[in-house]
This record gives C-alpha cells, sequence and structure tokens, in this order.
C-alpha cells in the first residue's frame, strides 16, 4: 500500500514537474533578473560589491553562488584523444525552430536607442510593427536603454517540441 501511495506521489510529481511554467524575468530599470519553477527552484542574480552574485533555491534550500569566485581546480590529465567535431545537420534548426514555439513571452518592453539617429529613425516603423497587445518596443532618441521580459515555458511543451521534431525528421528518412 505505501509503494502505491509512493509510486503516485512520485507520478504527481513528474506530471506537476511537466506542466507548472519556468518563468525567466528580467526588468533592467529596476536591476531584477529571476528565473523559477515554482516550489521547486528559484535563482535570482543580486548586484553587490563585486559584479554580482546568484542567489537561489532548491525546494526551499537557500544557496549562493559567485560565478567571480576562484575555485580550486583538480589537475586534468590531458589525453591524445581529440574530440569529434559535431556536424551542423539539418534536424538542428528543425529542433531549434520547434523549441522556440514552446517559448511563450508573457510581456516585452523594450526602450533602446541605438547612438545612431539613422538607425533609431528606420527602427520606428518596424518597432510600430512589431507592436502587439504584450509587446511595446519603442525607440528613443535619448540614450537610455530598459527591457522588461517576461518569458514563460513549460518543460513538458518543450520536451513534446523536441520529440515532435525528432520524430518528423526520423519519419521523412
Amino acid at each position: 500500500m505505501i509503494w502505491y501511495i509512493l509510486i503516485s506521489l512520485l507520478l504527481i510529481f513528474l506530471f506537476w514537474l511537466l506542466l507548472v511554467p519556468v518563468i525567466f524575468y528580467t526588468n533592467t530599470d529596476k536591476m531584477r533578473y529571476l528565473l523559477t519553477l515554482p516550489g521547486i527552484f528559484r535563482a535570482v542574480v543580486v548586484m553587490d560589491e563585486g559584479l554580482f552574485h546568484i542567489r537561489g533555491w532548491i525546494f526551499f534550500i537557500p544557496f549562493r553562488f559567485n560565478p567571480f569566485k576562484q575555485r580550486k581546480r583538480k589537475e586534468e590529465h590531458k589525453s591524445g584523444k581529440k574530440k569529434k567535431k559535431r556536424l551542423w545537420r539539418s534536424g538542428n534548426f528543425q529542433t531549434m525552430r520547434g523549441v522556440l514555439h514552446a517559448f511563450r513571452i508573457r510581456r516585452l518592453e523594450a526602450d533602446i536607442d541605438t547612438d545612431d539617429f539613422t538607425m533609431n529613425a528606420w527602427l520606428v516603423p518596424v518597432f510600430s510593427a512589431v507592436n502587439q497587445e504584450n509587446i511595446s518596443l519603442q525607440v528613443n532618441f535619448e540614450g537610455h536603454q530598459s527591457l522588461l521580459l517576461d518569458l514563460r515555458f513549460t518543460l513538458g511543451a518543450l520536451l513534446w517540441s523536441i520529440i515532435r521534431t525528432k520524430y518528423r525528421s526520423y519519419v521523412n528518412h
């Protein structure tokens, strides 16, 4: 009986993991950068006296990671074997295209200045054509740069798009 409960809890957790959205949030005006899988994982970039460090939580257990801190590395033994180069396959482009369809932009606001008034003038009609309800792109001529991005995807949709493109490439060949 206990095994049935444990297996069912594990299956519920796996389904929840596949269906809960992964949130990537960036706001450059407020210096807020966040990656989270609600209830499981959260990572926040925190500015400090150095450049920054990453503060995170995995199952409510906090950790801190400083990417600029020197660590001792074990010496690696170099072997005579060379790594094979991966060739660019057409399936990789198809997979990448499928993966991009799994991402959903909940909100995108960009206010940019390229420091080239001609380029800024060319971007105004392009940004006007791209703007939608949740996408707002603007060009300014004042030197101000800002980005607000709320990007979400589910691991299930990501996995499904990869499986679907691999299946299609297998069937077509």
